[in-house]
């Protein structure tokens, strides 16, 4: 169950992504090692919107103050999600 959890969580991450990417990318088009503001386009307030969303849509607090400033690629998210 929790290998289930872990693949929608990053799924969820996945999606939330390419909708606020300004780079026009489909969630299968995002890869691991793609940096979040340079790659992905996802800008200061916008990195504020992934994480809500990602919170809201996961139903639980993912995120910290301490990870946050951890998060620079597409992985990086990706382990935080996993993590939680």
């Amino acid at each position: 169950m929790q290998f289930m959890e872990i693949n929608l969580n990053q799924d969820i991450a996945r999606e939330t992504v390419a909708k606020l990417s300004n780079k026009g990318l489909k969630p299968e088009e995002i890869t691991g090692e793609m940096v979040l503001n340079q790659d992905l386009g996802i800008d200061s307030l916008q990195f504020i919107r992934l994480i809500l969303e990602i919170e809201r849509r996961s139903s639980r607090r993912i995120f910290s103050v301490q990870v946050i400033a951890q998060i620079k690629t597409f992985n990086d998210l990706c382990a935080v999600v996993a993590a939680r």
